[in-house]
């Protein structure tokens, strides 16, 4: 693997990411909101208490979409060594981050319109999804052969 202190590095990124996003009930505080780990992420996340997945009853810094993302970035990212491990030549997660793209768009407006009611668990799963082909689909960028 080349670039080994780049990977080590958003590595440890993703892991304070995941670790932050839990919120504010791990630090001991009785409300994410107000708390750093809330003001963290408020500026990329709606933090809907509806959307939002709780622990021990207080809520997560970030709604269920975006947990699923961050859970999905660290996934994908630690995924890297064993696909350059399995010598995979041509990457063919842009073609899955592209169908990962297009399931969000259609769960978003499936909702919108009304057609169903997507739950926490659909969302963070789809965010999941868009997190682990976002970092699986550069794994080529770590391989020696480029």
């Amino acid at each position: 693997m080349k670039s080994k202190g780049l990977y080590l590095g958003v590595l440890i990124s993703l892991m304070l990411l995941v670790l932050f996003s839990l919120g504010g009930g791990i630090w001991g505080a009785k409300s994410t909101i107000g708390h750093w780990t809330g003001d963290l992420f408020r500026g990329i996340c709606h933090q809907n208490p509806l959307r939002s997945f709780h622990l021990d009853g207080v809520q997560m810094a970030v709604n269920s979409r975006c947990f699923g993302v961050f859970i999905g970035l660290l996934c994908g990212w630690l995924a890297i060594p064993a696909f350059i491990r399995m010598g995979i030549k041509k990457n063919p997660f842009l073609w899955y981050l592209l169908f990962a793209v297009v399931a969000q768009i259609i769960d978003f407006s499936g909702n919108l319109i009304q057609l169903w009611e997507n739950s926490n668990e659909s969302r963070v799963l789809l965010g999941w999804f868009l997190g682990f082909t976002a970092t699986a689909s550069v794994f080529d960028l770590f391989t020696n052969n480029n």
